[in-house]
């Protein structure tokens, strides 16, 4: 009884907390910033949208998220190294794993170590599958590894950290900000790829015309600027973004086409 009571009153808290937020968001048609206007936050990925999905995901992880994938800096950098573009994020995942188990993800490893433990199949699920270019990321990894500033890595500024991570052979933009952002819990970095992008430009955010590779940081520095605009932290809101265009992925080229 006591437990059904208090799932009621947090409903209730929930509800009017929902009703106070809808009530501050200004008029659809007030701009939340020059040439973009705040929408309804009933209509799929406007900027209102976007604050009320924010503020919905806030009640639920309690503010605390975790984005850390590995213990330590060089554990954070060979788990994005092997993620990323065209790689399922399970294969990843369990490519790491594999060779954290192994005590692989070790100063002065070999390629030929890494490049055994990433040929061989891996099971997730009922499938058997094999790893994507294992010979390229045992390359990178392997570089990565046997570099001579390890002992110098410069974690105390999240931006200069990103630049570091720029000179490592196999990382672009994107990665950089994504170990950044895991390590660092930096909200100075944002990890812009195509999910992002579309809902970028669905909400009049970005020109279809930029290119991730090219106009990485003009568009990493527009988003910010959004999450500055509605008062959310870009960290959060570049990983709920991601996620609700990646599981609306059709619906979100459909609503592009439209535009």
């Amino acid at each position: 009884m006591e437990s059904s009571q208090k799932c009621i009153i947090n409903e209730y808290h929930l509800w009017n907390d929902i009703n106070k937020l809808n009530t501050s968001i200004p008029d659809n048609n007030k701009e939340l910033m020059p040439g973009i206007k705040w929408g309804c936050f009933s209509r799929l990925y406007t900027p209102a949208y976007w604050k009320m999905q924010y503020f919905l995901h806030n009640q639920e992880d309690n503010h605390c998220i975790n984005y850390k994938l590995g213990d330590n800096v060089l554990e954070e950098v060979v788990a994005c190294l092997l993620g990323g573009f065209g790689m399922k994020s399970e294969l990843g995942l369990a490519a790491f794993s594999r060779l954290k188990n192994r005590r692989q993800i070790a100063v002065g490893i070999d390629f030929a170590s890494i490049l055994k433990s990433l040929n061989e199949p891996f099971f997730l699920g009922f499938k058997m599958v094999h790893y994507r270019f294992p010979n390229q990321k045992a390359k990178f990894i392997t570089e990565f590894l046997n570099r001579k500033d390890l002992n110098r890595i410069p974690i105390h500024c999240d931006l200069t950290f990103r630049n570091w991570l720029l000179s490592i052979n196999g990382i672009g933009p994107k990665t950089a900000s994504w170990i950044t952002r895991n390590f660092l819990d930096s909200e100075n970095v944002a990890i812009i790829d195509v999910h992002i992008l579309r809902a970028g430009i669905i909400v009049g955010l970005f020109s279809r015309h930029l290119d991730l590779q090219k106009d990485y940081f003009k568009l990493e520095k527009t988003f910010i600027q959004f999450c500055k605009a509605l008062e959310v932290r870009p960290s959060k809101m570049d990983a709920l973004m991601w996620l609700q265009m990646k599981e609306s992925n059709r619906t979100a080229i459909n609503l592009i086409n439209n535009l």
